[in-house]
């Protein structure tokens, strides 16, 4: 069983029932090996998988979806073409690109389920104005997806709430200026639409800067993006704690504002997609992803945990800068960043985001996830789990994120 998958479908014999395709809502488009079109329905299984004999009314009737199948297939094109890529699963590429036979008449086989996971995932996403997202799995004998539940959005435990809203990065600006010591603001080129009224550089002046370095010698960088919402990765430190500090009410600027790029939500079309049986599933890229472009946020349950209370931390992202005791854990919710795979030299970046549309909004605590170099489509989308420093001691996991790594995995 799986989080918001429907468990029963209709079938071809419903249809006298239920009536005809024409108020069916469209899941997934593919071609067939002739190149016609084919659709799913949502609440019907494979045996009602239809051919459309008016391809071109149909595809201009589902754009949406259309473009979705487009994209779904340009990537599987480009797997095809990878040279990591074994023989097995450039052949399973088949399976995805071109609707067979052997599959309609397969009702439970797993490839339905990826596909019910890739729309109802989706679903969430588009419903919140966020990119849709994919499964894929290019096995013969194809695994079974990964099974948790999808939030767009943090979820935050109550203790956790408590100390959010009894911290000072909660605060108004205006009490922050009135209560603490005003120090002269640093000069910083700004891109928000009204830069007169902006408070951003100001939040970070009296909220994060301090001696812009924390009791272990690790440094605070501030990070800003440019007129387009890209952020300037050109003196990025990836052993720095960041912070980005969007627009909120008290800026006066509008919800298009590039300064506001992570309350836009994710643009970016990604894939869950199986690796191997090390790995298990990873994050890819269905669309080009510009350096210092935002990809995605992670999403989980905001905690904070008990020192005498053992927990999954695997899946944890912590907060070090907007509330040092709470964490994101993604283990049982969470969304697709929580794919995202290990590699020493990343091409993504986890950074703490200090947003909220409104100061009267508690500020839960966002991580999003931005590009440190130019991701191509079908490329992992792979951060660094650890500091260069906890990697060289030769102790722990052999990594294996390229070939002759000569890092080591901590294990606790």
């Amino acid at each position: 069983m799986y989080p918001g998958i429907p468990r029963k479908k209709l079938r071809l014999e419903d249809v006298e029932t239920h009536g005809q395709t024409n108020n069916w809502t469209v899941q997934a488009i593919y071609k067939s090996k002739m190149g016609n079109l084919m659709c799913s329905y949502v609440g019907w299984n494979a045996s009602a998988v239809y051919e459309q004999f008016n391809p071109r009314k149909f595809a201009k009737d589902n754009r949406e979806a259309m473009d979705t199948a487009n994209l779904r297939d340009a990537f599987l094109k480009v797997m095809k073409n990878d040279p990591e890529l074994t023989n097995e699963m450039k052949k399973a590429t088949g399976k995805w690109l071109w609707m067979r036979h052997e599959l309609l008449e397969d009702e439970d086989n797993v490839f339905w389920l990826y596909e019910d996971l890739t729309y109802f995932h989706s679903k969430i996403h588009i419903d919140y104005g966020l990119a849709p997202l994919m499964y894929i799995c290019l096995k013969k004998e194809m695994v079974d997806p990964p099974r948790f539940k999808y939030t767009a959005f943090n979820i935050v435990e109550e203790t956790a709430m408590d100390a959010i809203l009894e911290g000072r990065s909660n605060w108004a600006f205006r009490k922050l200026q009135n209560t603490m010591k005003r120090t002269k603001p640093e000069p910083r080129p700004n891109a928000c639409e009204t830069p007169g009224t902006c408070v951003c550089d100001r939040l970070f002046d009296l909220l994060y800067a301090r001696s812009r370095t924390n009791h272990r010698g690790w440094k605070r960088q501030y990070v800003t993006p440019d007129n387009r919402g890209i952020l300037d990765m050109s003196s990025f430190e990836i052993e720095h704690f960041r912070v980005i500090i969007e627009c909120s009410d008290a800026c006066g600027c509008s919800s298009k504002c590039p300064r506001r790029r992570v309350q836009q939500g994710q643009s970016k079309h990604l894939v869950v997609y199986y690796e191997n049986e090390v790995i298990k599933f990873g994050l890819r890229a269905v669309e080009k992803i510009q350096k210092g472009e935002f990809v995605c946020e992670y999403t989980g349950v905001v905690v904070l945990p008990k020192k005498d209370v053992q927990r999954n931390e695997s899946y944890d992202a912590t907060i070090n800068l907007l509330h040092e005791n709470l964490v994101i854990d993604s283990s049982q919710i969470g969304n697709l960043a929580r794919f995202m795979s290990h590699a020493c030299e990343p091409n993504a970046v986890m950074i703490e985001t200090h947003s909220r549309v409104k100061e009267s909004d508690p500020l839960i605590p966002r991580i999003s996830v931005y590009a440190l170099k130019d991701i191509a489509v079908g490329e992992k989308i792979a951060i660094s789990y650890y500091r260069t420093e906890l990697m060289q001691t030769g102790v722990g996991i052999k990594c294996g994120c390229r070939p002759n790594c000569p890092n080591h995995l901590p294990t606790a």
